[in-house]
């Protein structure tokens, strides 16, 4: 089964829960991308994802949130860019092969970290190109589908999903946003519009990731729901607001709150449930209980 025919057959499926929250805890320095770690720990992604393989996930990302060249250059690896993406290609399919089950592996694609003209340096053909080069990557390395993620910017956010589209040769395209308290993003976009306009610019399944907690995912996933009815929806909230704590960040939201969050969207539309910053193998194991008792 494709993953597009899993998506088109009506069942949830649950995805894997945080990157860079998870790999701190083994050790990332703060601020340092996770990308680099593809590089200097392989072990250390590929146990990642093999732990979220144990917890249930059926969909994986790939550890390439910042490998658009843009983001980088901010780690003098942006000449490494090939690498960076096809090594976090095999290194996750290389822990879905030993977990033996029928894994999906998604193509994660984050912002450029820059503001686009007039609100900054970026052109919008420079952000499309760095998509596009990332993209073509990811896709030659053998992804299953792509996710266009944790954007606040819907100009962006389409730059993305329009790039990654010409190469996606029929696997499907999620693009998600990141929504604050005040129920719109960071750059002011409402959830209906992100509905709207992504799902007419082509994304098979759009929602919101990161954002504060599940509740502002939930009430952004409803709007999108009675804005688009029908449209498939993803939800994957962070684990609450985060505390420092003995020079730690801590993440206070327990996995059975997360399956408490996918009774409440998945009768919305939401067919892609996992987990942003601060979630666990165990809130995924929560979301995927949820998804089987539904």
């Amino acid at each position: 089964m494709t993953l597009r025919e899993a998506i088109e057959s009506g069942r949830a499926l649950a995805a894997d829960g945080a990157t860079g929250t998870m790999l701190q805890r083994a050790g990332l320095a703060m601020g340092q991308a996770p990308e680099v770690w593809t590089l200097e720990k392989p072990d250390a992604i590929r146990a990642l994802a093999a732990g979220y393989a144990e917890a249930g996930s059926d969909i994986i990302y790939t550890n390439t949130f910042g490998g658009n060249r843009i983001r980088l250059r901010l780690s003098g690896l942006e000449d490494r860019i090939a690498v960076v993406n096809t090594e976090a290609v095999r290194l996750a399919r290389e822990a879905i092969a030993a977990s033996g089950r029928e894994i999906f592996l998604v193509a994660s694609i984050g912002p450029t970290g820059e503001m686009l003209d007039p609100y900054g340096d970026l052109s919008a053909d420079e952000a499309r190109a760095a998509f596009a080069e990332q993209a073509a990557l990811l896709g030659a390395a053998g992804v299953d589908g792509f996710a266009c993620e944790t954007f606040t910017a819907l100009e962006e956010a389409l730059l993305c999903l329009g790039a990654v589209k010409e190469v996606a040769a029929g696997r499907p395209v999620f693009a998600s946003m990141a929504f604050e308290s005040s129920g719109r993003t960071m750059m002011g976009v409402a959830p209906e519009d992100a509905a709207r306009e992504l799902s007419a610019a082509g994304a098979d399944v759009v929602g919101a990731n990161c954002s504060v907690g599940p509740e502002v995912v939930e009430a952004a996933l409803r709007a999108m729901h009675e804005a688009v009815p029908g449209l498939r929806l993803l939800g994957k909230p962070n684990a609450g607001l985060p505390k420092v704590e003995d020079g730690r960040t801590v993440y206070s939201l327990q996995p059975e709150e997360m399956g408490a969050f996918v009774g409440k969207v998945r009768p919305l539309g939401a067919c892609i449930l996992g987990g942003c910053c601060g979630t666990t193998p165990a809130h995924i194991r929560e979301i995927k209980r949820a998804i089987g008792s539904l």
